[in-house]
């Protein structure tokens, strides 16, 4: 019986989906990592002109992603159902859309790169640096940004293993041109950061390149690309919440990274570690989220309210196993975690005491990751965008005003309130799953046999 709980059809089926683009997560900062070890041989200045790119690029993959997350989302739906070419109009007709104002947006973030960049932060003394790299960034974040409209309908599609070996196969290919550019190895020359940019635009054409092969094959994109009224009236519900809720989250890490900038030289070294060694796990805890946004949605195409119940527990479950071998090993290794990011001993104790918040913080994490998946997935975005709004945008930065200014708690403060602003959104997130699963939506009335 315990067997049977543990290990089920259910769980193989929702596992293939979430491990691919769980890893997936995980070997894309993995990748990013090296990139950045490249750069970071030509000194200093150019890690600066690469790293201050950094926000433009992630305003314009904000709308792009929010895009590809709505075409997730709808497709699904319609492949649940059984409705594979409507399925296929639906991200034809947003890439249609999303290649002319995505271009607009870039022409227009091109034009005024400079001004953007100082405005970032960027200094003086590596501006011309980072305008060699951002020109050629522009357009690889413009190819990124069709490529992920395009994979989203094969997330929707259940494909995620596919997604998660064309991309790795991009980024490869996108460290190999690094090495071969920025350092001028065998016949070809050396251009430092612009060869990094190079490279990046040589991956991102790869991936692109390989996504429109894989779906021409398959006859999807045959059609019309120009969006219909019926189009718009199942997109924008959709992509408007989702599109909130990322705009949110932008808003309020920017508040709360100045913050915390704001406690000197070494304690801001110190979060920027930890930060980043969490992101690993809140990008493999999104491979969940995405699992249960694909089910959910399945079911909700189907009818499947068995199915749907189902894909909800299987979630939660495996956000709990994931989460506490997570919590396990970051306690039990947080200093060798830290010292494999910095050798400085000043750094040490405060870097392992934060890491125990980033230990404990793996469950809300994962907990919200997963149940704002099923919310997405059965037509529930815009709750997602509004608890959002209330904890990022709004208490986050409060509460770390509070921590920080009035009980003077330092970084620990700072972390404490990652940890309140994750706890929050992970009640919210179970509630509004928990009410729905109370009170199913005229959609899901019907349980079917085969559930998953």
């Amino acid at each position: 019986m315990i067997q049977r709980y543990l290990w089920t059809q259910a769980d193989r089926k929702y596992l293939q989906l979430a491990m691919p683009a769980a890893w997936e997560g995980v070997f894309m900062i993995l990748l990013s990592s090296v990139d950045l070890i490249m750069v970071g041989v030509l000194g200093t200045a150019a890690i600066a002109a690469v790293s201050i790119f950094t926000q433009p690029r992630m305003m314009l993959l904000t709308v792009a992603r929010s895009l590809a997350s709505a075409v997730t989302v709808l497709t699904a739906e319609h492949f649940g159902g059984g409705r594979r070419e409507q399925a296929a109009a639906i991200m034809r007709q947003s890439l249609g859309l999303g290649a002319f104002v995505l271009l607009g947006l870039h022409l227009l973030f091109g034009a005024y790169l400079p001004s953007l960049l100082l405005w970032m932060g960027a200094a003086p003394e590596y501006l011309a640096l980072a305008l060699d790299y951002g020109w050629i960034a522009l357009a690889a974040v413009y190819v990124t940004s069709l490529t992920a409209i395009l994979q989203a309908l094969q997330l929707g599609f259940g494909q995620t293993g596919i997604v998660l070996r064309t991309n790795l196969q991009g980024n490869v290919l996108n460290l190999v041109v690094n090495a071969l550019l920025i350092f001028g190895l065998g016949p070809f020359p050396a251009l430092g950061v612009r060869g990094a940019a190079i490279g990046t635009l040589a991956g991102t054409l790869y991936t692109l390149a390989v996504v429109v092969y894989s779906l021409w094959r398959q006859g999807l994109l045959r059609g019309s690309f120009l969006p219909d009224a019926a189009y718009f009236r199942q997109m924008l519900p959709v992509f408007g919440s989702i599109f909130s809720e990322q705009g949110f989250e932008r808003a309020g890490m920017v508040l709360y990274t100045r913050m915390v900038a704001e406690l000197g030289t070494i304690p801001y070294a110190v979060h920027a570690i930890c930060m980043n060694f969490c992101d690993f796990y809140y990008c493999f805890a999104g491979g969940l989220g995405k699992a249960s946004t694909v089910l959910a949605g399945q079911a909700k195409g189907r009818q499947d309210w068995g199915g749907w119940r189902i894909s909800l527990g299987i979630g939660v479950k495996w956000s709990l196993v994931f989460s506490l071998a997570a919590c396990l090993l970051t306690v039990v290794f947080r200093e060798q975690i830290f010292r494999l990011y910095s050798q400085e001993a000043a750094m040490l104790p405060l870097g392992a005491m934060v890491l125990l918040f980033v230990a404990v913080l793996s469950f809300p994490e994962a907990q919200q990751m997963v149940c704002a998946g099923i919310l997405r997935g059965s037509g529930r975005s815009a709750q997602v965008a509004a608890y959002s709004f209330v904890s990022i945008a709004v208490l986050r930065p409060l509460i770390t005003a509070f921590l920080l200014y009035t009980l003077d708690m330092g970084l620990a403060g700072a972390w404490l309130a990652v940890f309140l602003d994750q706890s929050l959104r992970a009640g919210c997130a179970s509630f509004l799953t928990w009410k729905l699963a109370k009170n199913p939506p005229g959609g899901l009335t019907q349980p079917l046999e085969n559930h998953i």
